[in-house]
């Protein structure tokens, strides 16, 4: 699925930054529990110092023991493991029934000739409950961040990429065939986006040049060689009217003529290409193609004396919305093509639907790959003396107005179907 520029950087956020953030929380809690445990270590030595002096001061009066606090004995033999190291142990306080944690640090002295083990407890509950707090403070502390960080992001993300989706929509809306200027912001307080407006400025009025050089050219080169053309056709035309004309000399100049007309009938076809590439066609109307297509099939009547056998099925009143220019010939190419490339003795099959125009008829098999006949100067049959424009005609109109167009062929049968529901 395609996502755009802010989304795709707000899914990479989602998904690292929680990362960085709990790995950032769990080297937080370690250090917190790290530091929690010096400070109970530190305060049960202080405790250890400060209850000793104490004893020393009033060894006869001193009160030995304080539950929770410390313990002051006298001749016990501890294990050794149990000496001046803190250690986790828990107690039962008076009026409580459940015993509490506590650290606890054992060591020994000697006074007046007599060994001393004074252990001293720190609360390990209230350590505990100063850590979960902290930690939570810290958990919560984050997630505002990261809340607020994607929230940033996307609001400075739509600021900063606005100069992009001005140009992104001058853009879109510029047509070539218009040959029109763009007016793109020179200024638009982020250097890149300036930069891109001025290649873009610069690549469009190139653009605009080489269209119009382009249009110019096909333009004067179409009419300066169909004035040639017709002086050729109108000599030959002479020639053939003149007396004393011998058969073989009139072979050749049928040929001549023949050819001649074939390249007046491919500079007009390429012209066409050029005008329908560059959508110099734009007038439509609503069409009835079953009138349309009624008249074609009569004309080709009228013109071929060897018009093959005509099976036709056609709905009438059926309207697409196109340019009539162009709708006449993309049928006439197809009829025109199925009557050329039909064999002796051979049909036609003509259908019209709602949403569908189908052409079926006899001939010889294809040389090429289906798929390639619609492209231009391609003939099914090399020896064929058309201009191998036809096809490549109707494929253009049919994407002009997003018809689809499917060929076929099997067993000497070649199927045309041309689809225009969607219009």
């Amino acid at each position: 699925m395609i996502k755009t520029l802010e989304q795709k950087n707000t899914r990479y956020l989602l998904i690292w930054l929680p990362v960085v953030l709990l790995l950032g929380s769990l080297l937080f809690f370690v250090m917190l529990n790290m530091h929690s445990h010096h400070t109970q270590e530190r305060q049960l030595a202080l405790k250890q110092q400060n209850v000793w002096n104490a004893f020393l001061a009033q060894p006869t009066t001193m009160t030995m023991q304080i539950p929770g606090e410390y313990i002051i004995e006298k001749n016990r033999l501890f294990p050794a493991t149990f000496l001046n190291e803190p250690r986790d142990t828990s107690l039962l306080l008076n009026g409580n029934t459940v015993r509490s944690g506590f650290k606890a640090l054992t060591k020994e002295y000697r006074f007046n000739n007599e060994n001393y083990q004074l252990t001293t407890f720190v609360s390990s509950k209230e350590f505990l409950h100063l850590t979960i707090k902290v930690f939570t403070t810290e958990a919560f502390v984050f997630l505002l961040l990261l809340i607020a960080i994607v929230f940033i992001n996307r609001k400075s993300s739509r600021k900063l990429w606005r100069p992009f989706y001005r140009t992104l929509k001058k853009a879109n809306e510029y047509d070539v065939v218009n040959n029109q200027k763009v007016q793109l912001e020179s200024q638009t307080g982020i250097a890149e986006f300036n930069q891109l407006n001025d290649e873009l400025t610069n690549m469009i009025d190139k653009v605009n040049t080489a269209y119009s050089n382009q249009k110019n050219f096909v333009e004067n080169a179409s009419h300066e060689i169909q004035t040639p053309l017709a002086i050729i056709r109108s000599k030959l035309d002479l020639l053939i009217n003149e007396p004393g004309l011998t058969e073989k000399s009139a072979a050749l100049l049928g040929d001549i003529t023949e050819a001649n007309d074939r390249l007046s009938q491919m500079n007009k076809s390429l012209l066409l290409l050029a005008k329908i590439d560059n959508n110099q066609c734009p007038n439509q109307e609503n069409i009835n193609i079953s009138q349309l297509i009624e008249r074609i099939l009569t004309t080709y009547q009228d013109h071929y004396d060897d018009f093959p056998s005509l099976t036709k099925s056609i709905v009438p009143e059926i309207f697409i919305t196109a340019n009539p220019a162009l709708t006449e010939i993309l049928f006439s190419n197809l009829i025109k093509n199925a009557v050329v490339h039909n064999v002796p003795s051979g049909f036609i099959k003509v259908r019209l639907s709602d949403n569908e125009f189908t052409i079926e008829n006899s001939g010889e098999p294809i040389v090429e790959e289906p798929e390639l006949l619609f492209e231009r100067f391609r003939k099914g049959n090399k020896e064929s003396k058309t201009t191998g424009l036809g096809l490549s005609l109707v494929r253009q109109i049919a994407q002009i107005y997003q018809m689809g167009l499917h060929y076929n062929y099997n067993n000497g049968i070649h199927f045309v179907v041309l689809s225009f529901g969607g219009m």
